[in-house]
């Protein structure tokens, strides 16, 4: 099982499939905050639904392809952060995160995503990593910001999100710029 200490407060897991009821309980409580940015939501509409894709993350894991981890703070769930691509061929991997609404303002998120791009570079071997926000997600775009990204592009309306499209910002970090 894949474990990543960050510090003495935040440690990134992978999830077994157990862990489905805690996740599911930690989007439930959190719908209307994560909805805003994350497409996904509406459809998480019960435990169960997160067997597959636990499934699925173990695979990715298992092949190098992703490397999606559950974010526990004080050993309590409290968010996803973790590579939700990897393209190993082409030395690049791609960041994701998301954190429950009453764990914001901690710095867990940039603490969690400034270990990944350590561990990216450095365990993983990668020349890129990039994170994609919303535009208008200024909340997301601050981690990468703090972390040195250089904002590499607008990508116009780019992801559907509930009834509309939304434009998304690519970030990126090169290893010679660490």
């Amino acid at each position: 099982m894949t474990k990543i200490k960050i510090d003495d407060e935040i440690e990134l897991k992978m999830l077994k499939e157990k862990d489905r009821f805690k996740l599911f309980d930690t989007v439930d409580e959190n719908r209307l905050h994560l909805k805003r940015w994350l497409p996904w939501v509406d459809y998480t509409t019960g435990p169960d639904v997160y067997i597959t894709v636990i499934n699925q993350w173990q695979t990715d894991m298992d092949r190098e392809e992703g490397m999606e981890l559950g974010i526990f703070y004080h050993d309590e769930l409290v968010g996803m952060c973790g590579y939700n691509l990897i393209v190993k061929t082409q030395g690049r991997g791609q960041i994701g995160y998301w954190i429950a609404k009453n764990a914001e303002g901690k710095g867990i998120v940039t603490r969690s995503v400034k270990t990944l791009v350590d561990y990216g570079f450095d365990t993983l071997g990668l020349n890129r990593i990039e994170i994609i926000c919303g535009e208008k997600n200024r909340k997301s775009r601050a981690i990468p910001e703090v972390l040195g990204f250089h904002n590499e592009s607008i990508m116009a309306e780019f992801e559907f999100l509930h009834d509309h499209y939304h434009d998304c910002i690519m970030y990126r970090l090169l290893r010679r710029d660490r």
